[in-house]
């Protein structure tokens, strides 16, 4: 089994899936929670490329994150509210209400291809190195290293590359994923 490819097949179908939960949760409310407790599906939305762009480009790659970009200065301001964790429920609000569809759809896609063609240039060996700098890293912004932000991501730092990808990239995602879908099937069958 090539494990390359099968990591950049499921990112990219992280990529598409973000597609279709934006698609999907069109019409809907997105700066207001759907459930008590929830996280607006703003936030959430906005949360899906930008774990993806944080931990392949900050944290792995060392290199500028493709929010940084000028093109995407629309979005929420990853300075103030880092990839979405570690957030008060004003900070989730205030990311949700900040958050349009089609930029944020154009964001993804330029994310998740930047993703696959680093992924691509991966050998399987890469995979089983643990990733040097991470936590020099994560320092690059003053939001990924308040406490609750850290919080979220103690776990990481000395995880081989093929692991930290299936977790944030991957499995994190899979979960916010079905989250975001059930909130959306829920909001849509409310009056």
């Amino acid at each position: 089994m090539d494990a390359i490819a099968l990591l950049r097949n499921r990112v990219a179908a992280m990529g598409a899936n973000t597609r279709s939960l934006v698609t999907d949760a069109e019409g809907i409310d997105w700066a207001t929670p759907v459930l008590p407790g929830t996280s607006p599906l703003g936030l959430t939305l906005w949360h899906l490329p930008r774990t993806v762009d944080w931990l392949v480009n900050t944290t792995v790659r060392g290199a500028a994150e493709v929010a940084d970009s000028p093109s995407y200065a629309g979005l929420p301001d990853p300075d103030t509210y880092g990839f979405g964790t570690g957030l008060t429920p004003e900070q989730a609000t205030d990311v949700a209400r900040g958050v349009r569809a089609e930029a944020l759809l154009v964001y993804a896609d330029e994310v998740h291809r930047v993703a696959d063609e680093w992924l691509a240039g991966l050998s399987e060996d890469d995979l089983d190195a643990p990733v040097g700098g991470f936590r020099d890293n994560q320092q690059r912004r003053p939001s990924y290293c308040t406490e609750a932000a850290l919080a979220e991501v103690q776990h990481l730092p000395d995880l081989p590359l093929g692991q930290l990808l299936l977790r944030p990239t991957i499995s994190h995602l899979l979960m916010h994923a079905g989250e975001v879908d059930l909130l959306i099937q829920h909001a849509k069958r409310q009056p």
